[in-house]
């Protein structure tokens, strides 16, 4: 596992960040899911043989986080199992990676039912016996949300469909489906429903690529830059790919001022642009030197010279200008 998904596997676990998240996607941002009310799971999903001759295979996988979830409303509770899976990068195959992990947690459940029958000694009718579980066993379901790090739009499938090859649309119909949960910067309209630092943190990632949305953003939140939590500024160095020193910090596990790292950020954008637009009218200048050079006739030795002369450039330079412009 590399550094990033470490970084986010270990930022997510928060149990108040990852009700935060569900929060966000199942309720619209409605506090419904508790942070009390989320108890840790085992990542590991197994599936386990259902007959005697595969006794010794299994398969074995492991998520990033998975959490039980209990929600009480009006003396009911309703129980579900919530997984993330961090993803710093684009996968292409996310639909069957992550219908391979509900699968197996699906099958997981089934048997440790059929266990505890056995364990009981339960007496099973022969369609009970077959099947591992009676007819009045219920499993819980689990939902698995992709939490997208990057800064750009997520560009693989999101559901199985979109894998396949062109298909029969009479025959697809009969294949099942399968599509992946996602989160991703670029897809927020409102950031303000995220009630944790983990808004702010993919508020940034979705305005790093835009000096003008960094600015405005810290503009809008400077109270809270001047005191980020570590944590929350860890991943906006790692994903917003913000060049700061944080080894300053890390000994007593300081807030962080991120205000002056965000200001620099800012007016390096904005020297960057400058630069790029002398850059660019110089060329417009060459190009313009170069085009009535040549309607007066000039030789491209001439018009080479007078171009490294003009704009300062070698004599190497001046050659490629004039290959470039001279049509």
């Amino acid at each position: 596992m590399g550094k990033q998904d470490v970084l986010a596997k270990k930022y997510m676990s928060d149990n108040e960040k990852f009700a935060d998240v569900f929060n966000y996607y199942l309720y619209n941002g409605k506090q419904v899911i508790k942070s009390e009310n989320l108890k840790e799971e085992s990542i590991s999903e197994i599936a386990l043989p259902y007959s005697e001759k595969y006794k010794n295979t299994f398969v074995e996988k492991y998520r990033d986080i998975i959490k039980k979830c209990v929600i009480k409303s009006d003396n009911h509770y309703t129980y579900f199992l919530l997984g993330i899976e961090n993803q710093s990068e684009v996968h292409y195959a996310m639909p069957v990676r992550n219908m391979l992990y509900d699968a197996l947690n699906y099958s997981g459940q089934v048997n440790r039912i059929e266990k505890d029958h056995k364990k009981k000694k339960d007496k099973l009718s022969t369609a009970e016996y077959l099947s591992g579980i009676t007819k009045s066993d219920k499993i819980t379901p689990v939902i698995t949300l992709v939490l997208y790090w990057g800064n750009e739009a997520w560009d693989g499938p999101k559901s199985l469909y979109e894998m396949f090859k062109e298909t029969d649309l009479d025959i697809l119909r009969y294949v099942n489906d399968y599509h992946i949960n996602i989160i991703e910067p670029k897809d927020i309209k409102d950031f303000s429903k995220f009630k944790t630092e983990l808004g702010k943190v993919l508020e940034f990632i979705n305005a790093s690529d835009s000096v003008a949305k960094v600015k405005e953003i810290l503009e809008n939140n400077h109270e809270y830059y001047l005191h980020m939590d570590i944590e929350s500024a860890r991943m906006i160095k790692t994903f917003g790919k913000l060049e700061i020193d944080m080894k300053q910090y890390e000994k007593n596990k300081e807030e962080v001022n991120m205000c002056k790292a965000l200001e620099d950020m800012v007016l390096e954008g904005k020297q960057q642009g400058i630069e790029e637009g002398m850059q660019a009218g110089i060329q417009e200048g060459i190009k313009a030197l170069i085009e009535v050079a040549k309607e007066l006739g000039a030789t491209t030795d001439i018009i080479e010279k007078k171009v490294e002369e003009k704009f300062n450039l070698s004599k190497d330079e001046a050659v490629q200008a004039v290959k470039k412009y001279y049509k």
